[in-house]
């Protein structure tokens, strides 16, 4: 009969596993757990040696034209938006998740196998020891904490901190959970940025990164007031905006927006985030009173003029603006100063042009960034700290209860902390001492 046997499996070919099963087998191996993070890692460090999401004019600045494209094709200017580190991510989750399936599966199944061992086995087990003429149920009762897990004829199964056996589970779960979060906050949400005047409306910003160009925002952000103030040395001391949320034509809320202090309305958050000045220059050309912005140009006539810079203080003579102007074909420059009478008139091209004010009015600069995956990675972080105090700070320990003719044999384990389970096995003896 052996012989048989043996010639029958020599001439069996082995079975082969399906497609679906190879496919399963390397999903879940820990070869694709290190690849997937290796790359994951490399990325990471590729997204910090490159910088992300900056404009156009300053990766040129930094790199030729060719090494600027294959930034761009690799996705290396914005690394966490690139479709590759998407599926990165994608291969993790689905990799982490089977491994915890699998080995949560196999845990199961041999959770179920446990039971309490032979009484020739329970003398042979540290700790443990013998109470004489007590019920089982009054031995049991002695163990305050412990949760009667198994009653198998005699004898009895009692457990305490189970819960830590599942703490590398709720671990996994919330891995999975922060990266679901990130990948909602990197899809749907956006960051943006827009300036406003006093008194100026807005309903969409622009974005910057993978989300650039101008997104609506569903309501409208008015600034009603922006106040800056500022050191004696000249720096900003604070600079706060006053703004309404308009939505469907009706003021929905209004607050003040300072540093570290965002306005939040329905999931969007808006940070006081800089400021800038926007000077108004009032010119008398000819008679005519003329208001130029920064950079603005004049035209009439032979006449043509632009204010090509403002500055506070022109070494020290107060307020100025600096003119260009087309002098037949050759391009001529002229500083204009409020405060010195000899040089804030002259004559250009044969015109009287005089400087007759300057104000400026100040803007705010606002960042707006809604972020939809924020409380699923809020959630998952909190579920990783509640498995970490699960999984370090709690352990798990058996009790074995045997009812036996020489009277109930009590014996214990504890995969981990065994000197603290030791020591909690010797009170439970010293007070089965009292029930003999």
């Amino acid at each position: 009969m052996t012989v048989t046997r043996n010639k029958a499996v020599e001439g069996e070919t082995p079975p082969q596993s399906s497609a679906l099963d190879q496919v399963y087998k390397f999903l879940s191996s820990v070869r694709l757990t290190m690849l997937v993070l290796s790359c994951i890692a490399v990325a990471c460090i590729l997204g910090t040696l490159v910088k992300q999401q900056a404009a156009e004019a300053e990766y040129l600045a930094r790199y030729s034209d060719s090494t600027y494209a294959i930034l761009r094709f690799l996705g290396l200017a914005d690394v966490f938006h690139a479709p590759w580190f998407f599926v990165l991510a994608g291969f993790f989750v689905v990799n982490l998740v089977l491994c915890t399936t699998d080995r949560l599966s196999h845990f199961l199944k041999a959770r179920k196998k446990i039971g309490v061992p032979s009484e020739k086995r329970m003398i042979s087990m540290s700790p443990g020891f013998l109470v004489p003429g007590t019920p089982i149920e009054k031995v049991a009762g002695l163990f305050r904490g412990y949760r009667k897990a198994r009653v198998e004829g005699a004898g009895l199964l009692l457990e305490k901190g189970n819960i830590s056996r599942y703490g590398v589970y709720v671990i996994h779960t919330s891995i999975v959970v922060i990266l679901i979060g990130s990948f909602l906050g990197l899809t749907l949400g956006f960051r943006g940025f827009l300036t406003l005047n006093k008194g100026e409306t807005k309903d969409s910003v622009a974005g910057t990164g993978a989300t650039e160009g101008s997104r609506p925002l569903g309501f409208a952000i008015k600034c009603d007031d922006f106040k800056v103030s500022f050191y004696p040395n000249g720096e900003p001391k604070e600079y706060v905006s006053t703004v309404s949320i308009v939505d469907g034509g009706k003021i929905a809320q209004k607050a003040e927006v300072r540093v570290n202090h965002p306005l939040t309305y329905k999931g969007t958050s808006i940070y006081q985030a800089s400021y800038g000045n926007d000077p108004s220059l009032v010119f008398d050309i000819g008679g005519k009173e003329v208001r130029l912005s920064q950079g603005g140009v004049y035209k009439q006539g032979d006449l043509t003029m632009m204010a090509v810079r403002f500055e506070r203080s022109v070494h020290n003579f107060g307020p100025g603006v600096q003119i260009a102007y087309l002098e037949g074909k050759e391009p001529k420059t002229s500083w204009f100063l409020k405060d010195v009478p000899r040089l804030k008139e002259k004559e250009i091209m044969g015109v009287h042009v005089a400087l007759k004010d300057i104000s400026e009015e100040y803007y705010t600069g606002l960042e707006i960034s809604r972020d939809p995956g924020v409380w699923v990675v809020w959630t998952g972080f909190a579920m990783i700290l509640f498995g970490l105090y699960v999984n370090f700070f709690m352990y798990y320990r058996r009790i074995y209860l045997l009812q036996t003719s020489a009277g109930v044999r009590v014996a214990g384990v504890s995969p981990r902390n065994k000197e603290a389970f030791k020591q909690e096995f010797e009170k439970w003896r010293e007070r089965a001492n009292g029930l003999e």
